[in-house]
């Protein structure tokens, strides 16, 4: 069970180098979509319940910011309902003080994923890597989960970088061309 459950953390991972170096946050969010329910088949398997708990309600909750019905993607109430549910999943799902933290990483990336600058929701998702990073350590020691932090993390800095050379880049010949 534990490899099987390592082949969807690997494919997680696959799909993880695509999820931040989108940017426009329609794209991050359908990737991030198909990751989210690789990581729940993957802590299933691992029997880590709160996390697989969690990851299935970022699944409705990519499926929900991503509509295309405004009453249901710019409805900050959901934002709120998200925050209870995972609040919920880690109460129900509770193994040891550790269970918190894939409740508190997906709060940070639900904040993350209602601002629609997508410089913005980068940053925000390095704390919320970090919380699963500090799950995993404690809780599953998932070698998929270790790699997947670690590229979600190596790939939001070089496309946070990259922005900001973008940027700068732009300035230059602006001031160039004035």
């Amino acid at each position: 069970m534990k490899y099987i459950a390592q082949l969807f953390g690997f494919s997680a991972i696959g799909i993880s180098l695509f999820v931040y170096s989108r940017k426009k946050r329609e794209k991050i969010l359908i990737f991030k979509l198909i990751q989210d329910l690789l990581w729940s088949a993957h802590y299933l398997l691992l029997g880590t319940y709160p996390a697989m708990a969690t990851n299935l309600i970022c699944a409705s909750r990519e499926i929900t910011f991503n509509a295309k019905n405004p009453r249901l993607s710019k409805n900050h109430i959901l934002t709120y309902a998200y925050v209870i549910f995972y609040l919920l999943s880690a109460i129900l799902t509770w193994k040891n003080a550790f269970s918190i933290f894939p409740a508190l990483s997906s709060i940070i990336t639900t904040i993350a994923f209602r601002l629609k600058d997508p410089i913005k929701l980068k940053l925000l998702a390095i704390p919320s890597s970090l919380c699963t990073l500090v799950y995993n350590i404690t809780t599953s020691h998932s070698i998929s989960v270790y790699v997947g932090v670690t590229i979600t993390l190596t790939t939001l800095f070089t496309s946070l970088a990259s922005t900001v050379i973008e940027k700068k880049r732009k300035k230059v010949n602006q001031d160039e061309k004035g």
